[in-house]
């Protein structure tokens, strides 16, 4: 039987996935013991047509054992178009990524998945899909990536359903049936996240400038009033440098996170302005084989307004960590 010229253009792959995991240590504010028990099955649909343009889909079929309950995760689908030879452009809903970090995250300001990577899930499941439109343009030397995302997605953290974690609102570990909630940004266009990224290269360095304009993804500020968590305006610019060193490979980068609703640093209820700074170097002594080192520091700005607008009883941070 011969199949339509345009079967071949279709891609179709999958997995089925098992994964469990237990805590080592009582937690009597968690009721069950088991923190991954789930069966997954992956598949991921791609179709490439013409002038360079592809449709794209993956999704995941899960049974939670420790939710008790099955869904679906529609991770990526999107539409990936070439209109112009120095044009791309993708939308949809798609994963995305940039900086030079390895699990640490200077101007890369997408959604995280942090509770899958505590629980023990593939690395993969660290990101999360944003729906956004992507322009990427590349008029030499530069190439530029902007991305527009209308709708806020955010990280995903724990919020005592699965994972415990600390309740600012009563200065206690958070139980399983008292979950912590959050109040998210409006759906409007002036929430509209704007993130960008300038690159050339330079010999065999890649240098890069970063901007990103939205709102925390973590929910870093405190409503004690009504008792909700909320994401605060942000905006951040940064650098990165990467390139050879000794037999390795290194890499620097920095940003400044300004924490707009609180430029001050006089509000304790929102997150403070911060520097971030990291390094890191690779090498691969031998095949299959890669050492890999980094060093992140974060600096507090405005530090004694920090410390002069504390609560008395609340945790207090360090200027540096």
């Amino acid at each position: 039987m011969t199949l339509p010229a345009f079967a071949s253009d279709f891609s179709l792959h999958g997995f089925v996935e098992s994964a469990g995991g237990i805590r080592v240590v009582d937690n009597p504010s968690q009721s069950k013991d088991a923190t991954l028990g789930e069966g997954r099955l992956q598949l991921e649909l791609s179709y490439d047509g013409p002038k360079g343009s592809r449709l794209f889909l993956k999704a995941d079929a899960i049974g939670d054992g420790v939710k008790e309950k099955g869904e679906v995760d529609l991770r990526e689908v999107y539409l990936s178009l070439s209109p112009f030879k120095l044009l791309d452009v993708r939308v949809g809903r798609q994963i995305l990524t940039w900086g030079t970090g390895d699990l640490i995250f200077v101007n890369d300001l997408f959604p995280k998945d942090f509770v899958s990577f505590f629980i023990g899930r593939s690395l993969d499941y660290l990101k999360v899909g944003s729906d956004a439109v992507k322009f990427s343009l590349f008029p030499e030397p530069f190439s530029l990536d902007l991305v527009a995302i209308p709708h806020f997605t955010s990280s995903k953290v724990p919020t005592g359903e699965r994972l415990s974690t600390f309740d600012p609102f009563t200065n206690r570990i958070t139980a399983r049936h008292r979950k912590l909630t959050t109040r998210r940004p409006a759906a409007s266009f002036e929430n509209t996240e704007l993130a960008l990224r300038l690159y050339r290269t330079f010999g065999s360095y890649e240098a890069a400038l970063y901007g990103f304009r939205g709102s925390f993804k973590e929910p870093v500020g405190t409503d004690p009033v009504k008792q909700k968590l909320f994401f605060p305006e942000l905006s951040v610019y940064g650098f990165s440098v990467q390139g050879p060193l000794l037999r390795g490979v290194a890499s620097a980068e920095f940003g400044y996170s300004d924490s707009r609703e609180d430029r001050s640093g006089r509000d304790p209820f929102v997150e403070n302005s911060s520097l971030k700074y990291l390094l890191g170097y690779e090498e691969q002594p031998w095949a299959d084989f890669t050492v890999r080192a980094q060093y992140f520091l974060e600096q507090m700005l405005d530090f004694h307004a920090y410390q002069t607008s504390l609560p008395a009883g609340a945790p207090k941070r360090n200027e540096l960590r």
